[in-house]
């Protein structure tokens, strides 16, 4: 019972506090060059607060899986599917949003400045992992099987990031498989922040 009022108090409060900083954010614009940091640093701290969720979190932070090769497969799988996914999406116009198809076509798209880039490739694949595939996760994984679990999470994760929601949904699951087999976040934070990099940068020259 203490356990499901810790998780309780824990999302309430995570999403208080993101929706607190996101006001912020509209109301000052400077605040939104450090909208992404603060958020992760309050996430972290909240994170780690509640017993319900550190439990569920500090075994996953195990950097000795990048010692096995399996970790690096998963890794590279998990690229490669979502920039094929990504492709087709782009080349047949189909699954994304029409705004990112058009500037992608016509060559509208702008990479990230160095605050941006910084945000998505360093603060965003860390809470997101955390959340995504850590809390989350691990929570549906006492409740259902691991493949209803992962699908779950994934569809969750895909729902923030509606643009291009099918290749979100895709690497949430191959994030998913990875963080379940390796039962580290450490292998799916680095492909995030690889692929993150990729998408706000290196995107308009591959």
């Amino acid at each position: 019972m203490k356990y499901n009022i810790g998780l309780i108090l824990y999302f309430i409060f995570a999403m208080s506090t993101g929706f607190v900083i996101n006001q912020l954010s509209v109301i000052h614009s400077d605040f939104s060059q450090i909208e992404t940091f603060v958020w992760l640093s309050s996430f972290l701290i909240l994170t780690f607060f509640f017993k319900s969720t550190r439990e569920i979190i500090t075994p996953l932070i195990d950097f000795k899986v990048l010692k096995k090769p399996s970790s690096y497969f998963y890794i590279i799988m998990t690229l490669i599917l979502s920039y094929t996914l990504q492709t087709v999406c782009l080349h047949y116009e189909i699954l994304l949003d029409e705004n990112l198809v058009n500037s992608y076509k016509y060559s509208l798209l702008i990479g990230e400045d160095i605050v941006g880039v910084i945000d998505s490739t360093l603060f965003t694949p860390i809470w997101e992992e955390i959340f995504f595939r850590g809390v989350l996760l691990f929570l549906f994984l006492k409740f259902l099987k691991p493949s209803m679990a992962i699908m779950l999470s994934s569809a969750i994760f895909s729902l923030f990031h509606p643009m291009y929601w099918i290749i979100t949904f895709l690497s949430g699951i191959l994030l998913g498989v990875t963080t379940y087999k390796t039962r580290s976040l450490i292998p799916s934070i680095i492909t995030h922040s690889i692929w993150n990099l990729y998408t706000s940068k290196l995107f308009l020259y591959f």
